[in-house]
């Protein structure tokens, strides 16, 4: 068998047959799917259980990493492919994975991004997906990070997801598999839709807890070495991290700004924070035009703090309980 598809579910009823049947009207038939149920208490099972899918019920919820490596412990393809449940595969997905693999003799996974398209129209949804496939369109060809809504790793090169870490352990993984010299491509073509609606709380939280994990794996794997030499770490590039710096020193600015010095800082912060991320808003004005883009501008604000406070949460925390573990 050529592919395992391997799908974590915890409370996915809402869109998990979306997902299977994006599976099951794939291009290329040489598969199997397997759904890891990490104790649901939705009808997810249930759901699961109307296709021809190996469903294999986790006694507790463990997670979406084990669930992972769970599903891989019981599969039998060539190559292990994960989605997660809110997603839907266009029909050519298996096929340009198949196609990769065998071009590219050198790389151990692929991994793909979000497409532009949303099937909400809330704008903290668009803005959201708008903003993901944004940054991965930005990334290089080959990468140090694996992004969950789609992998495929070869069965041969399979490192185990480490169910220590929460919503970040794909790009923990994948800084495992650069120390050792292993490739990954990121494929632009491999696109995914997701099906993640977001309201202004959720995306709040969202956007803390991604930054809280990813210090874990900063910290890790010193991720200073990385911002020093290549001005990144994963797919958090300098121009990101700036934009969270001059957010906050912003809002530091703003009891003074009865003051001249704080004036003429708080005009040159704004500047800078859009000299920034102009190609982003660029990006978003052709795409959803100009009221949309200025509620962007507004919010895009707001959420670099939000993940800077991630990050310095992240950074507290994790730096204690790391503290004299020994290097992966």
């Amino acid at each position: 068998m050529r592919f395992s598809i391997i799908i974590p579910v915890h409370n996915a009823q809402a869109t998990l047959k979306k997902c299977l049947d994006s599976i099951f009207n794939l291009d290329k038939g040489d598969f199997e799917v397997i759904v890891v149920d990490d104790k649901s208490t939705d009808k997810s099972k249930t759901i699961a259980e109307e296709y021809p899918c190996k469903i294999i019920t986790l006694e507790k919820n463990a997670g979406a990493a084990s669930a992972r490596n769970t599903g891989k412990d019981n599969s039998a393809g060539e190559v292990i492919v994960f989605i997660d449940a809110d997603v839907i595969l266009k029909k050519d997905a298996l096929q340009v994975i198949d196609e990769d693999f065998k071009k590219y003799k050198d790389i151990v996974a692929i991994t793909g991004l979000l497409s532009d398209e949303c099937p909400y129209d809330g704008f903290f949804s668009q803005y959201k997906n708008l903003y993901m496939n944004f940054i991965f369109r930005k990334c290089q060809k080959y990468i140090e990070f694996l992004y969950g809504s789609i992998i495929a790793i070869k069965r041969e090169d399979y490192l185990k997801f480490d169910k220590n870490i929460k919503c970040t352990d794909d790009t923990e993984l994948g800084q495992r598999y650069k120390e050792l010299g292993k490739k990954i491509l990121l494929e632009q073509k491999l696109e995914v839709v997701h099906l993640k609606e977001y309201d202004f709380f959720s995306i709040i939280r969202n956007d803390f807890l991604v930054p809280f994990w990813w210090t874990k794996s900063f910290i890790m794997h010193r991720g200073y070495e990385d911002i020093y030499q290549k001005r990144r770490f994963s797919h958090a590039k300098m121009d990101q991290i700036m934009s969270i710096l001059i957010s906050f020193l912003f809002i530091a600015a703003l009891p003074f700004i009865q003051h001249t010095w704080a004036k003429i800082a708080s005009i040159t912060l704004a500047i800078l924070f859009f000299y920034l991320n102009a190609k982003f808003f660029a990006f978003i004005y052709r795409k959803k035009g100009l009221t949309f883009m200025m509620k962007s501008i507004a919010f895009t604000s707001l959420d670099m703090i939000i993940m800077g406070c991630g990050i310095i949460a992240g950074f507290i925390y994790h730096a204690k309980t790391s503290k004299n573990k020994p290097k992966r």
